[in-house]
């Protein structure tokens, strides 16, 4: 959904840009040459807005990672008692939250062990592994979440971010778990497009800076 917006604050900028500059081309003399440079001016302003764009989302893709490795303030609470899976399902989210990475893998793993039936903590596990960068772990976890919940928008969207990037590349089963994420309608709150259209492209190479522009058609 950001992309969008900024793509559409890049086409209202360029749409602004050409209008002011074709406009003051009217009052000059050689109208025709005046709106070429109009042209090639809106043109320069899109591509380097553009290029700015691509900049900044792909060192936003290779900033480094610190959830489990400072700790964080967060709004969320502890349960009062740890008694139940649920009980440790919360807890472990909170740990999460504060950054508390290892604690919270143990929290999942006694929720798992006294009710292992519920998909969300597998995810839940799986993400934190993700977070700690140990694919290898994440990807059991997604699968028995995916096997308990085989619409589960989240764990789909994880375990296609893990063969598209990260372990065990396979980009065709990424595109797969992308797709159905579209078939089941969680466009909304994810980044299932852009990440669709790295799987088809095989990562960041020439062809997908150029190909771009042609984004939205991915969620077709």
């Amino acid at each position: 959904m950001k992309f969008f917006i900024s793509l559409f604050i890049i086409a209202t900028v360029g749409f602004f840009i050409y209008r002011l500059s074709s406009k003051n081309s009217n009052k000059q003399n050689n109208k025709t040459r005046n709106n070429q440079k109009a042209v090639w001016l809106t043109i320069g302003v899109v591509v380097f807005l553009f290029g700015c764009l691509i900049f900044v989302m792909y060192r936003s893709a290779t900033a480094p990672d610190t959830q489990c490795t400072i700790s964080h303030n967060t709004s969320s609470i502890p349960p009062t008692g740890l008694n139940t899976a649920t009980d440790y399902f919360n807890q472990g989210n909170y740990d999460y939250d504060i950054g508390n990475c290892v604690k919270a893998i143990s929290d999942y793993s006694i929720s798992i062990m006294l009710n292992p039936t519920i998909a969300q903590v597998y995810n839940n596990r799986a993400y934190t592994f993700m977070r700690m960068q140990d694919y290898k772990d994440a990807l059991p976890d997604l699968n028995k979440a995916l096997a308990l919940n085989s619409n589960y928008v989240q764990a789909l969207m994880n375990r296609g971010d893990i063969h598209n990037y990260y372990f065990e590349i396979d980009r065709k089963s990424a595109i797969d778990d992308y797709k159905k994420v579209i078939s089941l309608g969680g466009i909304q709150g994810t980044s299932v497009c852009g990440h669709l259209f790295m799987a088809e492209h095989n990562g960041w190479n020439l062809m997908t800076v150029l190909d771009f522009p042609f984004l939205m058609n991915e969620c077709k």
